[in-house]
Protein backbone atom coordinates (compact mmCIF):
# COMPACT_ATOMS: atom_id res chain seq x y z
CA UNK A 1 0.00 0.00 0.00
CA UNK A 2 0.76 3.40 -0.75
CA UNK A 3 2.00 5.84 2.11
CA UNK A 4 -0.42 8.42 3.21
CA UNK A 5 0.21 12.03 2.76
CA UNK A 6 0.19 14.41 5.61
CA UNK A 7 -2.64 16.58 5.97
CA UNK A 8 -0.09 19.19 5.28
CA UNK A 9 0.76 18.15 2.13
CA UNK A 10 -2.91 17.10 0.85
CA UNK A 11 -4.04 20.79 2.29
CA UNK A 12 -1.13 22.15 -0.17
CA UNK A 13 -2.11 20.64 -3.03
CA UNK A 14 -5.54 21.34 -3.22
CA UNK A 15 -4.51 25.20 -2.47
CA UNK A 16 -2.53 24.57 -5.60
CA UNK A 17 -5.28 23.28 -7.68
CA UNK A 18 -7.63 25.99 -6.63
CA UNK A 19 -4.74 28.80 -7.58
CA UNK A 20 -4.31 27.39 -10.89
CA UNK A 21 -8.22 26.89 -11.88
CA UNK A 22 -9.13 28.99 -14.55
CA UNK A 23 -12.46 29.31 -12.47
CA UNK A 24 -13.43 31.63 -9.77
CA UNK A 25 -13.10 30.09 -6.45
CA UNK A 26 -14.67 31.35 -3.51
CA UNK A 27 -15.78 29.92 -0.64
CA UNK A 28 -17.99 31.96 2.01
CA UNK A 29 -19.78 31.16 5.15
CA UNK A 30 -23.57 30.46 5.89
CA UNK A 31 -24.22 34.44 6.36
CA UNK A 32 -22.85 34.70 2.63
CA UNK A 33 -19.50 36.42 3.74
CA UNK A 34 -16.29 35.51 1.78
CA UNK A 35 -13.64 33.68 3.49
CA UNK A 36 -11.49 32.81 0.00
CA UNK A 37 -10.83 34.25 -3.44
CA UNK A 38 -8.86 32.76 -5.55
CA UNK A 39 -6.66 34.30 -8.39
CA UNK A 40 -8.77 33.55 -11.78
CA UNK A 41 -11.93 35.37 -8.87
CA UNK A 42 -9.51 38.58 -8.98
CA UNK A 43 -9.06 38.10 -12.70
CA UNK A 44 -12.64 37.85 -13.31
CA UNK A 45 -14.18 40.48 -11.30
CA UNK A 46 -11.90 42.22 -10.78
CA UNK A 47 -11.42 42.81 -7.04
CA UNK A 48 -8.30 41.78 -5.31
CA UNK A 49 -8.26 38.73 -2.25
CA UNK A 50 -7.93 41.69 0.35
CA UNK A 51 -10.92 43.68 -1.46
CA UNK A 52 -12.93 40.87 -1.49
CA UNK A 53 -12.38 39.04 1.60
CA UNK A 54 -14.96 39.84 4.84
CA UNK A 55 -17.37 41.46 2.27
CA UNK A 56 -20.86 39.99 1.89
CA UNK A 57 -20.97 37.88 -1.68
CA UNK A 58 -23.61 40.62 -2.90
CA UNK A 59 -20.39 42.29 -3.68
CA UNK A 60 -20.33 40.97 -6.98
CA UNK A 61 -24.47 40.77 -7.45
CA UNK A 62 -26.57 42.96 -9.14
CA UNK A 63 -28.72 44.47 -6.94
CA UNK A 64 -31.92 43.34 -8.83
CA UNK A 65 -30.19 39.57 -8.25
CA UNK A 66 -29.81 39.54 -5.08
CA UNK A 67 -32.90 37.55 -4.03
CA UNK A 68 -30.88 34.65 -5.63
CA UNK A 69 -28.14 34.67 -2.99
CA UNK A 70 -30.80 34.10 -0.68
CA UNK A 71 -31.89 31.31 -2.44
CA UNK A 72 -28.95 29.83 -2.71
CA UNK A 73 -28.15 29.56 0.91
CA UNK A 74 -31.52 28.46 2.05
CA UNK A 75 -30.39 25.47 -0.16
CA UNK A 76 -26.63 25.06 0.88
CA UNK A 77 -28.08 25.51 4.50
CA UNK A 78 -30.52 22.41 3.71
CA UNK A 79 -27.36 20.51 2.66
CA UNK A 80 -28.61 21.04 -1.58
CA UNK A 81 -25.89 20.97 -4.04
CA UNK A 82 -26.49 23.54 -6.96
CA UNK A 83 -25.21 23.29 -10.49
CA UNK A 84 -24.77 24.57 -13.11
CA UNK A 85 -26.69 27.63 -12.49
CA UNK A 86 -26.68 30.28 -15.21
CA UNK A 87 -26.50 33.65 -13.88
CA UNK A 88 -25.44 37.05 -14.18
CA UNK A 89 -22.53 38.94 -11.89
CA UNK A 90 -20.69 42.09 -11.83
CA UNK A 91 -16.67 43.20 -12.00
CA UNK A 92 -15.89 46.04 -9.73
CA UNK A 93 -15.68 48.34 -12.74
CA UNK A 94 -19.46 47.87 -13.37
CA UNK A 95 -19.50 45.85 -16.47
CA UNK A 96 -21.65 42.51 -16.11
CA UNK A 97 -20.65 38.75 -17.16
CA UNK A 98 -22.56 35.37 -17.64
CA UNK A 99 -21.41 32.94 -15.55
CA UNK A 100 -21.84 29.18 -14.62
CA UNK A 101 -22.26 29.02 -10.71
CA UNK A 102 -21.86 25.43 -8.85
CA UNK A 103 -22.39 25.91 -5.47
CA UNK A 104 -21.66 22.93 -2.94
CA UNK A 105 -22.06 22.86 0.99
CA UNK A 106 -18.75 22.55 2.85
CA UNK A 107 -18.95 20.85 6.24
CA UNK A 108 -17.11 20.72 9.34
CA UNK A 109 -15.76 17.10 10.90
CA UNK A 110 -18.87 16.03 12.75
CA UNK A 111 -20.67 16.87 8.75
CA UNK A 112 -22.52 19.93 10.21
CA UNK A 113 -23.02 22.50 7.20
CA UNK A 114 -20.29 25.24 7.77
CA UNK A 115 -20.22 27.39 4.57
CA UNK A 116 -20.52 26.74 1.09
CA UNK A 117 -17.62 26.39 -1.89
CA UNK A 118 -18.66 28.41 -5.27
CA UNK A 119 -17.51 28.00 -8.90
CA UNK A 120 -18.15 30.79 -10.89
CA UNK A 121 -17.22 29.76 -14.88
CA UNK A 122 -16.92 33.21 -17.14
CA UNK A 123 -19.37 31.93 -19.90
CA UNK A 124 -20.09 35.58 -21.28
CA UNK A 125 -18.48 34.56 -24.93
CA UNK A 126 -20.97 31.59 -24.74
CA UNK A 127 -23.81 33.45 -24.20
CA UNK A 128 -22.95 36.09 -26.69
CA UNK A 129 -22.43 33.22 -29.00
CA UNK A 130 -26.14 31.62 -28.07
CA UNK A 131 -27.44 35.26 -28.58
CA UNK A 132 -25.41 35.70 -32.24
CA UNK A 133 -26.95 32.46 -32.82
CA UNK A 134 -30.35 32.97 -31.77
CA UNK A 135 -30.43 36.83 -33.05
CA UNK A 136 -29.27 35.46 -36.91
CA UNK A 137 -31.81 32.45 -36.68
CA UNK A 138 -34.75 35.10 -35.70
CA UNK A 139 -33.62 36.79 -38.67
CA UNK A 140 -33.27 34.04 -41.04
CA UNK A 141 -36.99 32.83 -40.07
CA UNK A 142 -38.53 36.85 -40.77
CA UNK A 143 -36.39 36.81 -44.44
CA UNK A 144 -37.55 33.71 -44.93
CA UNK A 145 -41.17 34.35 -43.84
CA UNK A 146 -41.30 37.07 -45.81
CA UNK A 147 -40.51 35.49 -48.73
CA UNK A 148 -42.59 33.93 -51.59
CA UNK A 149 -40.08 30.96 -51.60
CA UNK A 150 -40.65 28.00 -49.36
CA UNK A 151 -38.06 26.99 -47.35
CA UNK A 152 -36.57 24.34 -45.54
CA UNK A 153 -34.34 22.30 -43.03
CA UNK A 154 -32.95 19.11 -42.72
CA UNK A 155 -30.48 17.83 -40.06
CA UNK A 156 -28.00 14.64 -40.39
CA UNK A 157 -30.45 12.43 -40.24
CA UNK A 158 -32.01 13.71 -43.21
CA UNK A 159 -35.19 14.52 -41.54
CA UNK A 160 -36.58 18.15 -41.63
CA UNK A 161 -37.32 19.88 -38.51
CA UNK A 162 -37.93 23.99 -40.51
CA UNK A 163 -40.14 24.65 -43.00
CA UNK A 164 -40.98 28.52 -43.19
CA UNK A 165 -44.40 30.45 -43.32
CA UNK A 166 -44.22 30.37 -46.56
CA UNK A 167 -44.15 26.06 -47.08
CA UNK A 168 -46.77 26.36 -44.43
CA UNK A 169 -49.28 28.40 -45.63
CA UNK A 170 -48.94 26.68 -49.33
CA UNK A 171 -49.25 22.79 -47.38
CA UNK A 172 -52.17 24.35 -45.19
CA UNK A 173 -50.20 22.20 -42.63
CA UNK A 174 -48.97 22.93 -38.90
CA UNK A 175 -45.07 22.52 -38.28
CA UNK A 176 -45.32 19.52 -36.57
CA UNK A 177 -47.44 17.56 -39.52
CA UNK A 178 -44.88 18.52 -41.73
CA UNK A 179 -41.47 17.97 -39.45
CA UNK A 180 -39.52 14.56 -40.07
CA UNK A 181 -40.57 12.93 -42.90
CA UNK A 182 -44.33 14.57 -42.36
CA UNK A 183 -43.91 16.52 -45.58
CA UNK A 184 -43.55 13.61 -48.47
CA UNK A 185 -47.89 13.26 -47.78
CA UNK A 186 -48.02 16.74 -49.67
CA UNK A 187 -46.24 14.85 -52.48
CA UNK A 188 -48.26 14.25 -55.47
CA UNK A 189 -48.02 9.90 -55.57
CA UNK A 190 -46.48 9.88 -58.87
CA UNK A 191 -43.64 12.12 -58.03
CA UNK A 192 -42.69 10.51 -54.45
CA UNK A 193 -40.58 8.22 -55.19
CA UNK A 194 -38.43 9.80 -57.66
CA UNK A 195 -38.15 12.94 -55.14
CA UNK A 196 -36.84 11.16 -52.66
CA UNK A 197 -34.80 8.94 -54.34
CA UNK A 198 -32.73 12.39 -55.64
CA UNK A 199 -32.85 13.68 -52.07
CA UNK A 200 -31.32 10.64 -50.53
CA UNK A 201 -28.74 9.94 -52.83
CA UNK A 202 -27.35 13.56 -53.03
CA UNK A 203 -27.59 13.86 -49.28
CA UNK A 204 -25.74 10.81 -49.06
CA UNK A 205 -23.46 12.22 -51.79
CA UNK A 206 -23.19 15.77 -49.72
CA UNK A 207 -23.63 17.51 -53.18
CA UNK A 208 -26.26 20.09 -54.09
CA UNK A 209 -29.37 18.94 -56.11
CA UNK A 210 -32.63 20.70 -58.11
CA UNK A 211 -35.81 18.94 -59.29
CA UNK A 212 -39.22 19.38 -59.77
CA UNK A 213 -42.08 17.67 -58.24
CA UNK A 214 -45.91 18.33 -57.61
CA UNK A 215 -46.76 19.22 -54.34
CA UNK A 216 -50.49 19.32 -52.60
CA UNK A 217 -51.63 23.06 -52.57
CA UNK A 218 -53.52 23.49 -48.98
CA UNK A 219 -56.83 24.31 -51.83
CA UNK A 220 -56.02 20.37 -52.45
CA UNK A 221 -54.87 21.19 -56.22
CA UNK A 222 -51.38 19.67 -57.08
CA UNK A 223 -48.92 21.95 -57.98
CA UNK A 224 -45.42 22.11 -59.96
CA UNK A 225 -42.62 23.32 -57.88
CA UNK A 226 -39.07 23.71 -58.63
CA UNK A 227 -36.47 22.58 -55.40
CA UNK A 228 -33.30 23.42 -54.80
CA UNK A 229 -31.45 21.78 -51.96
CA UNK A 230 -27.56 22.43 -50.64
CA UNK A 231 -25.41 20.97 -48.22
CA UNK A 232 -24.88 23.19 -44.73
CA UNK A 233 -21.64 23.27 -42.70
CA UNK A 234 -20.89 25.02 -39.91
CA UNK A 235 -17.51 27.34 -39.93
CA UNK A 236 -15.36 24.62 -38.98
CA UNK A 237 -16.35 22.80 -41.87
CA UNK A 238 -18.82 20.29 -39.78
CA UNK A 239 -21.56 18.60 -42.02
CA UNK A 240 -25.03 19.82 -40.32
CA UNK A 241 -27.79 18.83 -42.97
CA UNK A 242 -29.35 20.50 -45.61
CA UNK A 243 -31.01 23.98 -46.27
CA UNK A 244 -33.56 24.49 -49.52
CA UNK A 245 -35.95 26.12 -51.31
CA UNK A 246 -39.26 25.25 -53.18
CA UNK A 247 -40.51 27.77 -55.68
CA UNK A 248 -44.12 28.10 -56.90
CA UNK A 249 -43.44 27.41 -60.80
CA UNK A 250 -46.85 26.14 -61.63
CA UNK A 251 -48.50 28.90 -63.46
CA UNK A 252 -45.14 29.13 -65.53
CA UNK A 253 -45.17 25.52 -66.30
CA UNK A 254 -49.48 25.86 -67.37
CA UNK A 255 -48.42 28.84 -69.66
CA UNK A 256 -45.03 27.03 -71.27
CA UNK A 257 -47.38 24.38 -71.80
CA UNK A 258 -50.56 26.40 -73.37
CA UNK A 259 -48.01 28.11 -75.60
CA UNK A 260 -46.62 24.41 -77.16
CA UNK A 261 -50.18 23.36 -77.28
CA UNK A 262 -50.63 27.36 -79.25
CA UNK A 263 -47.63 26.11 -81.35
CA UNK A 264 -48.32 22.80 -82.35
CA UNK A 265 -52.18 24.40 -83.69
CA UNK A 266 -50.00 27.12 -85.19
CA UNK A 267 -48.61 24.45 -87.05
CA UNK A 268 -51.03 22.40 -87.69
CA UNK A 269 -53.24 25.22 -89.13
CA UNK A 270 -50.15 25.87 -91.18
CA UNK A 271 -50.20 22.35 -92.64
CA UNK A 272 -53.73 22.52 -93.13
CA UNK A 273 -53.49 25.21 -94.94
CA UNK A 274 -50.71 23.92 -97.39
CA UNK A 275 -52.70 20.46 -97.47
CA UNK A 276 -55.93 22.82 -98.49
CA UNK A 277 -53.83 24.32 -101.51
CA UNK A 278 -52.34 21.46 -102.57
CA UNK A 279 -55.68 19.59 -102.55
CA UNK A 280 -57.86 22.92 -104.15
CA UNK A 281 -54.56 22.33 -106.87
CA UNK A 282 -54.97 18.75 -107.65
CA UNK A 283 -58.73 19.36 -108.18
CA UNK A 284 -58.60 22.00 -110.33
CA UNK A 285 -55.47 20.48 -112.38
CA UNK A 286 -56.56 16.64 -112.49
CA UNK A 287 -59.79 15.94 -111.48
CA UNK A 288 -61.03 19.76 -113.27
CA UNK A 289 -59.34 18.37 -116.68
CA UNK A 290 -60.20 15.27 -116.45
CA UNK A 291 -64.01 16.13 -116.19
CA UNK A 292 -63.67 19.20 -118.90
CA UNK A 293 -61.98 16.24 -121.25
CA UNK A 294 -64.77 13.84 -120.20
CA UNK A 295 -67.47 16.70 -120.64
CA UNK A 296 -66.25 17.77 -124.62
CA UNK A 297 -66.04 13.86 -124.91
CA UNK A 298 -70.00 13.39 -124.09
CA UNK A 299 -70.50 16.90 -126.30
CA UNK A 300 -68.96 15.07 -129.56
CA UNK A 301 -71.09 12.01 -128.73
CA UNK A 302 -74.77 13.76 -128.39
CA UNK A 303 -73.90 15.04 -131.37
CA UNK A 304 -73.37 12.53 -133.35
CA UNK A 305 -75.84 10.31 -131.65
CA UNK A 306 -78.96 13.12 -132.86
CA UNK A 307 -79.43 11.97 -135.93
CA UNK A 308 -78.47 8.27 -135.38
CA UNK A 309 -80.08 7.11 -132.17
CA UNK A 310 -82.18 10.27 -130.85
CA UNK A 311 -83.10 8.46 -127.72
CA UNK A 312 -79.21 7.69 -126.60
CA UNK A 313 -78.99 11.22 -127.63
CA UNK A 314 -81.44 12.49 -125.03
CA UNK A 315 -79.54 10.22 -121.95
CA UNK A 316 -76.12 11.50 -123.52
CA UNK A 317 -77.40 14.77 -122.82
CA UNK A 318 -78.34 14.00 -119.28
CA UNK A 319 -75.06 12.40 -118.03
CA UNK A 320 -73.91 15.59 -119.80
CA UNK A 321 -75.72 18.10 -117.74
CA UNK A 322 -74.40 15.68 -114.71
CA UNK A 323 -71.33 15.69 -115.50
CA UNK A 324 -70.71 19.71 -115.84
CA UNK A 325 -72.72 20.19 -112.41
CA UNK A 326 -69.67 17.55 -110.72
CA UNK A 327 -67.24 19.85 -112.91
CA UNK A 328 -68.98 23.35 -110.76
CA UNK A 329 -69.23 21.57 -107.93
CA UNK A 330 -65.24 20.17 -107.61
CA UNK A 331 -64.32 24.07 -108.96
CA UNK A 332 -66.58 25.28 -106.05
CA UNK A 333 -64.89 22.87 -103.17
CA UNK A 334 -61.41 23.68 -104.71
CA UNK A 335 -61.85 27.15 -104.61
CA UNK A 336 -63.75 26.81 -100.62
CA UNK A 337 -60.10 25.10 -99.84
CA UNK A 338 -58.26 28.08 -101.27
CA UNK A 339 -59.50 30.77 -103.25
CA UNK A 340 -57.43 31.83 -106.28
CA UNK A 341 -58.50 35.30 -105.70
CA UNK A 342 -56.65 35.46 -102.95
CA UNK A 343 -53.62 34.99 -104.10
CA UNK A 344 -54.91 36.74 -107.54
CA UNK A 345 -56.25 40.06 -106.29
CA UNK A 346 -56.59 40.08 -102.10
CA UNK A 347 -59.09 39.96 -99.28
CA UNK A 348 -62.00 41.75 -100.71
CA UNK A 349 -62.30 40.30 -104.32
CA UNK A 350 -62.16 36.35 -102.44
CA UNK A 351 -64.55 37.79 -100.13
CA UNK A 352 -66.96 39.24 -101.64
CA UNK A 353 -66.99 35.74 -103.75
CA UNK A 354 -67.25 33.58 -100.98
CA UNK A 355 -70.26 35.60 -99.70
CA UNK A 356 -71.55 35.14 -103.15
CA UNK A 357 -71.48 31.59 -103.07
CA UNK A 358 -72.39 31.27 -99.55
CA UNK A 359 -75.81 33.11 -99.99
CA UNK A 360 -76.67 31.17 -103.03
CA UNK A 361 -76.20 28.06 -101.16
CA UNK A 362 -78.02 28.97 -97.66
CA UNK A 363 -80.80 31.13 -96.10
CA UNK A 364 -78.31 33.66 -94.99
CA UNK A 365 -78.61 37.17 -96.32
CA UNK A 366 -74.91 38.79 -96.25
CA UNK A 367 -74.05 42.58 -95.81
CA UNK A 368 -69.81 42.48 -96.79
CA UNK A 369 -68.55 46.32 -96.31
CA UNK A 370 -64.87 46.39 -97.17
CA UNK A 371 -63.13 49.83 -96.53
CA UNK A 372 -61.72 51.35 -100.00
CA UNK A 373 -58.30 51.82 -98.33
CA UNK A 374 -58.34 48.25 -97.34
CA UNK A 375 -55.57 47.14 -100.34
CA UNK A 376 -53.32 44.21 -100.42
CA UNK A 377 -51.88 42.58 -96.86
CA UNK A 378 -49.16 40.54 -96.67
CA UNK A 379 -50.30 37.34 -98.49
CA UNK A 380 -50.64 35.27 -94.84
CA UNK A 381 -52.43 37.67 -92.99
CA UNK A 382 -55.38 37.88 -95.65
CA UNK A 383 -55.28 34.04 -95.53
CA UNK A 384 -55.77 34.42 -92.00
CA UNK A 385 -58.34 37.08 -91.87
CA UNK A 386 -60.07 35.12 -94.34
CA UNK A 387 -60.14 31.93 -92.54
CA UNK A 388 -61.61 34.08 -89.44
CA UNK A 389 -64.44 35.38 -91.17
CA UNK A 390 -64.95 32.23 -92.77
CA UNK A 391 -65.42 30.71 -89.47
CA UNK A 392 -67.59 32.94 -88.11
CA UNK A 393 -69.90 32.49 -90.97
CA UNK A 394 -69.96 28.83 -90.59
CA UNK A 395 -70.95 29.36 -86.56
CA UNK A 396 -73.76 31.92 -87.59
CA UNK A 397 -75.06 29.51 -90.10
CA UNK A 398 -74.68 26.60 -87.84
CA UNK A 399 -74.96 27.94 -84.55
CA UNK A 400 -76.71 31.05 -84.40
CA UNK A 401 -80.41 30.87 -85.81
CA UNK A 402 -80.13 34.01 -87.46
CA UNK A 403 -80.99 34.75 -90.99
CA UNK A 404 -78.76 37.52 -91.45
CA UNK A 405 -74.76 38.51 -91.20
CA UNK A 406 -72.60 41.75 -91.34
CA UNK A 407 -69.01 41.92 -92.39
CA UNK A 408 -67.10 44.95 -91.57
CA UNK A 409 -63.53 45.44 -92.64
CA UNK A 410 -61.48 48.54 -91.89
CA UNK A 411 -57.65 49.64 -92.12
CA UNK A 412 -56.16 52.32 -90.22
CA UNK A 413 -52.69 53.72 -90.93
CA UNK A 414 -51.06 50.14 -88.09
CA UNK A 415 -54.16 47.94 -88.16
CA UNK A 416 -56.97 46.35 -89.74
CA UNK A 417 -60.33 45.83 -87.91
CA UNK A 418 -62.37 43.01 -89.11
CA UNK A 419 -66.26 42.81 -87.48
CA UNK A 420 -68.79 39.79 -88.36
CA UNK A 421 -72.14 40.60 -86.49
CA UNK A 422 -75.11 38.98 -86.55
CA UNK A 423 -78.70 38.74 -85.30
CA UNK A 424 -78.99 35.41 -83.62
CA UNK A 425 -80.09 34.32 -80.37
CA UNK A 426 -77.19 35.32 -78.80
CA UNK A 427 -74.10 33.08 -76.32
CA UNK A 428 -74.90 31.58 -73.23
CA UNK A 429 -73.61 32.87 -69.98
CA UNK A 430 -71.68 29.71 -69.08
CA UNK A 431 -70.60 29.24 -72.64
CA UNK A 432 -68.87 33.02 -72.41
CA UNK A 433 -67.28 32.07 -69.63
CA UNK A 434 -66.12 29.47 -71.15
CA UNK A 435 -65.07 31.08 -74.23
CA UNK A 436 -63.04 34.14 -72.26
CA UNK A 437 -61.12 30.97 -70.08
CA UNK A 438 -59.82 29.89 -73.44
CA UNK A 439 -61.46 26.51 -73.09
CA UNK A 440 -63.88 27.12 -76.06
CA UNK A 441 -64.20 24.96 -78.88
CA UNK A 442 -61.65 23.99 -81.51
CA UNK A 443 -63.07 26.88 -84.07
CA UNK A 444 -62.54 29.79 -81.67
CA UNK A 445 -59.55 28.43 -80.50
CA UNK A 446 -58.35 28.41 -84.17
CA UNK A 447 -59.52 32.03 -84.80
CA UNK A 448 -57.59 32.66 -81.79
CA UNK A 449 -54.42 31.32 -82.71
CA UNK A 450 -54.83 32.70 -86.09
CA UNK A 451 -54.53 35.75 -84.85
CA UNK A 452 -51.96 35.63 -82.04
CA UNK A 453 -49.51 34.68 -85.01
CA UNK A 454 -49.54 38.57 -85.65
CA UNK A 455 -50.06 39.35 -82.22
CA UNK A 456 -53.92 40.70 -82.64
CA UNK A 457 -56.60 40.79 -80.22
CA UNK A 458 -60.20 39.05 -80.48
CA UNK A 459 -62.74 40.41 -78.47
CA UNK A 460 -66.63 38.60 -78.68
CA UNK A 461 -69.90 40.76 -77.81
CA UNK A 462 -73.09 38.85 -77.31
CA UNK A 463 -76.48 39.32 -75.64
CA UNK A 464 -80.16 38.60 -76.43
CA UNK A 465 -80.01 41.05 -79.84
CA UNK A 466 -76.70 38.85 -81.19
CA UNK A 467 -73.04 38.18 -81.09
CA UNK A 468 -70.31 40.62 -82.42
CA UNK A 469 -67.02 39.15 -83.38
CA UNK A 470 -64.12 41.81 -83.72
CA UNK A 471 -60.51 41.35 -84.57
CA UNK A 472 -57.87 43.83 -84.63
CA UNK A 473 -54.28 42.71 -86.05
CA UNK A 474 -51.68 44.82 -86.22
CA UNK A 475 -50.24 45.38 -90.05
CA UNK A 476 -46.45 44.58 -89.89
CA UNK A 477 -43.94 47.41 -91.38
CA UNK A 478 -42.34 45.67 -93.50
CA UNK A 479 -43.16 42.00 -95.94
CA UNK A 480 -42.73 38.89 -94.05
CA UNK A 481 -39.75 37.37 -95.93
CA UNK A 482 -41.31 33.95 -95.87
CA UNK A 483 -44.55 35.35 -98.26
CA UNK A 484 -43.35 33.61 -101.35
CA UNK A 485 -45.23 33.88 -104.63
CA UNK A 486 -48.46 33.46 -105.40
CA UNK A 487 -49.74 29.86 -106.86
CA UNK A 488 -50.99 30.00 -110.22
CA UNK A 489 -54.79 31.01 -110.43
CA UNK A 490 -57.27 28.46 -110.55
CA UNK A 491 -59.19 29.44 -113.67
Amino acid sequence: MSEQKPPEEIMGLLAAIVASSDDAIISKNLDGLITSWNNSAERIFGYTAEEAIGQHITLVIPQERHSEESEILTRVRRGERVDHFHTVRKRKDGTFLDVSLTISPVRDSSGRVMGASKVARDITEQKQAERALRESEQRFRVITDASPILVWMSGTDKLCYYFNKGWLDFTGRTLEQESGNGWTRTLHPEDRDRCLQIYASNFDARRPFETEFRMRHHTGEYRWVTNRGVPRCAPDGTFEGYVGACLDIHDQKEAAQRVRIADDMTRLMKAQDEERRRIARELHDSAGQTLTVLGMGLAQLVRRAQGVAPELAIEGKAIETIVQQLHREIRTTSYLLHPPLLDESGLASALSWYVEGLVERSPLSITLDVADNLGRLPSDMELAIFRVIQECLTNIYRHSSSKTALIRIGREAESVRAEVRDQGKGILPERMLEIQSHGSGVGIRGIRERIRLFHGEMKIESDASGTSVIVNIPIPRKPNPADSEPLQAAV
